[in-house]
């Protein structure tokens, strides 16, 4: 089985099926980026975890997947859902207590993402938790990895701390935790990845791609990554043909039909991001 931990440029042979990567923890299933969809993937035996961190006001690593509070997935302490009316606070202005002090458990009834999830399983009393909860919480679990999304903002880089600074952090605290050899980074905003392996050369970095986006394997491969983290719009045999010609691991987000999975399962990509990763088990 394929050991994200080993140093410069692994054998893809080593991989001998498709990583089944619950998105979010498994965000159809549980309460997204939250100890128990990470706790509850790990036990279901799928391989890993896909999580966003970024860097809150005093400097801590939390795990929560948009820029600002979301009014469909927060409720105060007293219970009470978040306005839609105003802008809600950027995760970058508030501690870690404060942001702890919200549930995350359940979706806003009415909303668009309940209608999306409709067969998650809500459980109230979840809050955001810190990176190293998320490793406290599965790491009895031998065989399960983690995707960590370095989460920092280009379009308005007042929302998020800087890509270099998150990137430092995340790495010091998987050498903390000894985790590295258990966890692959993954982003957007390449320029973490690229400072995490100027730092770190050790850490295996996937560079994930928009859909739509016109970069590809020879720009990730230039950029020190080991595997590209593609938009499932972009994967096909020619995406993946592109990454083996470059020496790349191929993984694919985020796919939750099972139609689709068999056909990338049949391309032979390394792994798929899903929100459904129950669907994706019954294939593998």
């Amino acid at each position: 089985m394929f050991n994200p931990g080993e140093s410069g440029q692994y054998s893809l042979k080593r991989m001998r099926q498709t990583l089944n990567i619950a998105h979010r923890g498994g965000a159809g299933l549980w309460p997204e980026n939250t100890i128990f969809a990470f706790a509850s993937a790990a036990k279901a035996g799928f391989d890993g975890a896909e999580l966003d961190v970024q860097l809150t006001r005093d400097e801590q690593l939390v795990i929560f997947h948009d820029f600002r509070l979301k009014p469909d997935l927060c409720r105060d302490s007293g219970g009470k859902w978040l306005t839609r009316k105003r802008l809600p606070p950027a995760i970058r202005d508030l501690t870690l207590g404060q942001l702890q002090s919200f549930d995350v458990g359940r979706p806003r009834p009415d909303s668009a993402y309940a209608r999306k999830h409709p067969d998650l399983s809500a459980r109230d009393g979840e809050h955001m938790p810190s990176l190293s909860q998320v490793i406290a919480g599965v790491r009895v679990f031998d065989h399960f990895r983690l995707f960590v999304e370095l989460k920092t903002s280009l379009e308005d880089p007042s929302l998020s701390a800087r890509p270099e600074a998150v990137a430092e952090a995340v790495i010091a605290e998987l050498r903390a935790q000894d985790f590295v050899a258990r966890t692959i980074l993954v982003g957007f905003d390449w320029r973490g990845l690229v400072h995490a392996k100027h730092i770190a050369p050790e850490m295996i970095c996937w560079f994930t791609t928009a859909r739509h986006s016109r970069a590809g394997a020879e720009a990730i491969r230039a950029g020190g990554g080991e595997g590209w983290f593609c938009a499932a719009d972009q994967a096909g045999a020619r995406t993946l043909a592109a990454a083996r010609q470059h020496g790349l691991s191929f993984g694919v987000w985020t796919v939750d039909d099972p139609a689709y999975m068999k056909r990338l399962i049949g391309l032979g990509v390394d792994a798929i991001c899903t929100d459904r990763p129950d669907r994706l088990q019954s294939l593998l």
